[in-house]
């Protein structure tokens, strides 16, 4: 495993577009019509630069997969400067990536995300991909259990899917389901790891 720098931002784009080109949930939220793949490649970027800014992201030893770490810590507090290029970035995502239209739809969607976690430290394993063509061969769940051993701290984890089929992929590495929210466009899976040491 590798801790990324902002110079592998094309390699995690590609990994994450690769993975979630064909997501129900990513589909849904970016703006339909012409060039909606490129759309779906600029929201996987925007999920990447918010990493890089609030978290940790990770390449796997063969560059075949990424994880994206968000990390709630208290002691990590955001620039003035990091702050408007965030705001930035965001207003981008309304206008040009999601459309006005699936803005309801995922303010809804970080409402019931946030709302499922606690208000002190904990970790939110934000995305996981791996190329189509490497899948089934233990690369996301090895970047997983790594970077679970890179925190090394006792801390919450948290994830969410829309997804029931990696239900029982999640289950595998210890988590448990602790909410569900059918009040969405697309049923969302709340997961949570108690422990990570």
């Amino acid at each position: 495993m590798i801790k990324a720098t902002i110079k592998d931002i094309g390699r995690v784009t590609d990994v994450l577009t690769d993975s979630f080109k064909e997501n129900k949930s990513i589909i849904n939220v970016t703006r339909k019509g012409k060039n909606q793949s490129l759309r779906i490649r600029k929201l996987m970027k925007f999920f990447t630069l918010n990493t890089f800014y609030n978290g940790d992201v990770f390449i796997s030893d063969d560059a075949n997969g990424c994880l994206l770490m968000l990390t709630k810590d208290e002691e990590r507090k955001g620039t003035i400067t990091k702050r408007l290029h965030l705001l930035i970035w965001k207003v981008n995502l309304m206008f040009n990536i999601l459309g006005i239209n699936n803005v309801i739809n995922v303010l809804q969607r970080e409402k019931a995300i946030n709302k499922n976690h606690p208000k002190g430290n904990y970790l939110h394993l934000y995305y996981v991909g791996v190329y189509k063509e490497f899948q089934g061969k233990r690369i996301g769940s090895k970047l997983i259990e790594e970077v679970i051993q890179y925190y090394g701290v006792t801390k919450t984890l948290y994830l969410e899917t829309s997804d029931i089929r990696n239900l029982p992929f999640y289950k595998k590495l210890g988590f448990r389901v602790v909410n569900i929210h059918n009040e969405l466009e697309i049923t969302l899976y709340i997961l949570k790891k108690e422990s990570l040491s």
